[in-house]
């Protein structure tokens, strides 16, 4: 087949992809690749049919074969990276990504990418590097200088980034995440903070998304200098808002919360428990802004422990075991039971395999996937020997928390107040249950008590996970691991008790909240 021949066949195939004629150019793929198997084009060609059609696993395939013929094609390489990791394949996802930053791409578009790929796969570090390539070879390019700013954050080069969101804004000064990110940075104070200019801008963004990440940096400049009846408005304003924007009944949460506690019984567990000896996982968990990552950074400073991060692993690999022995994806209750029917020992084993990707062939490792309260049953069942931290905060601090935090398409529960409190107490409820059905393997860690009395909490945990103390456990603000997690800018800071009681600067506009807890016996 001549050159020309070549590219008119590759033409047609475009032309019927992009005209959704998908079985006529699949049809056609099949035909050129007998013809021309070594050319990688055609090998991408069929894969863009492939996902047209949903063809995960052929999709893989066909761009795999194409970054075997062109492995020096950094486009390509960081393309199978991407796929790999929407599809769950981790491992091939690092080595992918692995073999693209040796080839140093020459073009900002593809440093910029290949540092998103990293930062996705848990190497926010590596992703710097990417990222501060793609500014120095556009370095106009705002979208490119604020992700180099969030790596920054990440890896705690605040000042650095808090710089680099300046030059964002002077450039886009509607751009309510840059706003949001850089209120974030620091603890601001009234002789240096962004008030003025948060309250000239909010006006001009009103009625657009933009609106919210800007009045919630505003409130928090705003509490931040000890303007607290101003920060409450603006932030109850925005939540209101905000909550009105969603398609979501909080009553589907919490019916699956207490399915959970009726279904995931200790009986249940125990008969389904699976032979897995590996005492490889300590999982940490609870409700956002509880302390968890406060815990993973105590835990990560042994020298016996390494951090996956807040990885989805479990959630991800359950999901996929109970669609594909249903047939299809299910109900959220019907989940709760078609979980339990699973093979948990099989669920075990690919877990492990997966989280082990992300480090480096550690003894022990931990899991900071606060969401994992909803699994913790059937990763109890599937990993016996694994060790649960649970944080727990005082019910008020917890919900206003959660409430003051704009979350990026999760926790839909936290921009009401009426929402929070039957989520909280539906969660307590499953905690206590995990409490009684887990017995040795789980522990409860008031926040309170470890930011009150650090070493003595600390010590606990470690005895928990079955390590001996180390000192350096302690010292989590003098590290320089970088932090994806909503508490980056926190947890380089000394351990501290600033934040307990903070709900009482606004106990009159959160009394319904208080009232809520008292009639369900809630300690407060």
């Amino acid at each position: 087949m001549t050159p020309t021949e070549i590219e008119q066949r590759l033409s047609t195939v475009r032309r019927l992809l992009a005209a959704g004629e998908l079985g006529l150019a699949e049809e056609l793929c099949r035909d050129f690749l007998q013809c021309i198997p070594a050319d990688a084009r055609a090998w991408v060609l069929a894969c863009d049919v492939a996902l047209k059609l949903r063809k995960w696993a052929p999709a893989t395939e066909f761009l795999s074969n194409a970054t075997q013929l062109a492995p020096q094609d950094a486009e390509l390489l960081i393309r199978y990276g991407y796929l790999l990791y929407r599809t769950g394949q981790m491992a091939g996802a690092l080595r992918a990504a692995s073999q693209a930053l040796v080839l140093h791409p020459k073009r900002a578009d593809l440093a910029d990418s290949l540092g998103t790929l990293c930062t996705l796969l848990g190497d926010p570090e590596k992703g710097l590097g990417c990222f501060e390539r793609a500014v120095t070879l556009a370095p106009g390019h705002s979208g490119f200088r604020y992700n180099l700013a969030m790596a920054e954050r990440m890896c705690g080069h605040l000042e650095r980034a808090e710089a680099n969101l300046d030059q964002v804004i002077a450039v886009r000064p509607f751009d309510g995440e840059a706003y949001h990110a850089r209120s974030d940075l620091r603890r601001q104070t009234p002789e240096r903070n962004h008030i003025a200019q948060l309250e000239q801008v909010l006006p001009r963004v009103a009625g657009h998304k933009a609106e919210f990440p800007v009045s919630f940096a505003l409130a928090k400049e705003l509490d931040d200098v000890g303007e607290y009846a101003r920060s409450f408005g603006h932030l109850s304003k925005a939540c209101r808002s905000y909550r009105a924007s969603l398609r979501y009944d909080v009553a589907s949460d919490v019916a699956v919360l207490d399915k959970l506690t009726q279904s995931h019984r200790s009986a249940v567990l125990k008969r389904l428990q699976a032979p897995q000896g590996s005492e490889e996982p300590i999982f940490v968990l609870g409700l956002p802004r509880s302390g968890t990552t406060l815990v993973e950074r105590i835990l990560a400073g042994h020298s016996a422990v390494a951090t996956a991060g807040e990885i989805d692993t479990f959630q991800r690999l359950a999901v996929a075991a109970v669609a594909e022995r249903a047939g299809t994806r299910v109900g959220k209750l019907d989940f709760v039971d078609r979980l339990l029917e699973t093979d948990l020992d099989k669920l075990g084993a690919a877990y492990l395999a997966e989280a082990r990707s992300r480090t480096g062939g550690a003894s022990r490792f931990v899991d900071k996937f606060p969401a994992n309260y909803l699994y913790a049953g059937a990763i109890h069942a599937a990993l016996p020997h694994a060790r649960f931290v649970a944080l727990r905060r005082h019910p008020m601090d917890s919900c206003y928390a959660m409430y003051k935090t704009l979350f990026a398409a999760a926790y839909p529960f936290t921009y009401d107040l009426d929402d929070l409190g039957r989520y909280y107490v539906a969660w307590d409820r499953l905690v206590r249950h995990w409490e009684e059905s887990l017995g040795a393997a789980w522990l409860s860690v008031s926040y309170e008590s470890l930011v009150t009395t650090p070493d003595l909490v600390a010590r606990q945990i470690l005895t928990h996970c079955g390590l001996p103390w180390e000192e350096s456990c302690l010292q989590i603000h003098a590290r320089s691991q970088p932090v994806m997690t909503a508490s980056a800018v926190q947890v380089r800071q000394p351990i501290t008790t600033r934040s307990v009681g903070q709900w009482r600067r606004h106990a009159e506009q959160l009394r319904p909240l208080l009232e809520f807890f008292q009639a369900h016996q809630i300690a407060v």
